[in-house]
């Protein structure tokens, strides 16, 4: 059975799929932004994306703010037009699981149980 933390898993195992770097908490950090948009640059911490500043903001815009000195000395705004090439698609909905698990029907409500039990 693989170690640590169930976030870190849960990224380690999806990564073969290709589709990104998994979060186990996608949405984003409540009162700290609204959304996860272009530009924004921040870190990952216990499966939660903490965006810091958005650089296709001006430097003092409020947003940026959040995080007080965690932003670079005062920058020129990246233009939108230079993230043009960025195309957007969503997955389709279904299951998703790293290799050698697969996918059972559970009928009787039968829960998953400790293999060394």
């Amino acid at each position: 059975m693989p170690e640590g933390q169930p976030y870190d898993i849960y990224r380690e195992r999806l990564s073969s799929l290709y589709h990104g770097y998994a979060l186990w908490e996608p949405g984003p950090v409540e009162d700290l932004y609204e959304k996860v948009s272009v530009g924004d640059v921040g870190y990952v911490y216990n499966g939660f994306f903490y965006r810091m500043f958005n650089v296709t903001l001006p430097w003092g815009d409020l947003s940026n703010q959040k995080f007080g000195a965690s932003k670079p000395e005062n920058y020129e705004p990246m233009k939108k037009e230079e993230f043009e090439q960025i195309s957007k698609s969503r997955l389709a909905k279904g299951d998703y699981y790293s290799p050698n698990v697969t996918s059972q029907k559970n009928t009787n409500n039968v829960y998953a149980q400790d293999p060394r039990e």
